[in-house]
């Protein structure tokens, strides 16, 4: 009885991720890249350096895609009152891991704060008991039309 359960919530929830992924893109909403040079991690998934897509699925999801690996996270969206001329992502970096943090698209008000995985708690706790505050790292987005980065 427990795995027919667990089988059930387990096909539910590939079935809803999967249904997030073509909502997600066929919504048309603010989606950027950018160039991450260091490994990092971001939901439950570890990510090689490299070009990475990031899109606001709805106001509580962002999707992070690039090469074979797709991810999303639940995050907090909200209204930033000073508009962003360049899009930026920000990462927290626990030594040398890196956890994606933040997102805000370009010429916009949107941000959006990552909810801290299980993870990044375990690092963020292993950290502070050995080397204090961990330090934030804010990479510009790339621009869609020319691939060059914007300045901000």
């Amino acid at each position: 009885m427990k795995t027919t359960i667990l089988s059930i919530v387990i096909a539910s929830l590939v079935a809803v991720a999967s249904l997030s992924q073509t909502v997600i893109a066929q919504t048309g909403r603010p989606s950027t890249k950018v160039d991450v040079p260091f490994a990092f991690d971001y939901g439950t998934q570890h990510f090689a350096p490299g070009v990475y897509t990031v899109s606001m699925g709805d106001k509580n999801i962002l999707t992070l895609s690039g090469g074979n690996r797709s991810s999303w996270a639940m995050i907090q969206a909200g209204y930033d009152p000073t508009q962003h001329k360049a899009g930026y992502v920000v990462f927290r970096k626990y030594g040398d891991q890196y956890f994606l943090t933040e997102y805000s698209p370009a010429s916009g008000n949107l941000h959006a704060s990552v909810f801290e995985s299980d993870a990044e708690r375990r690092a963020a706790h292993d950290f502070a008991a050995n080397h204090g505050t961990p330090s934030r790292v804010q990479l510009a987005v790339l621009s869609n039309a020319s691939g060059q980065a914007q300045s901000k």
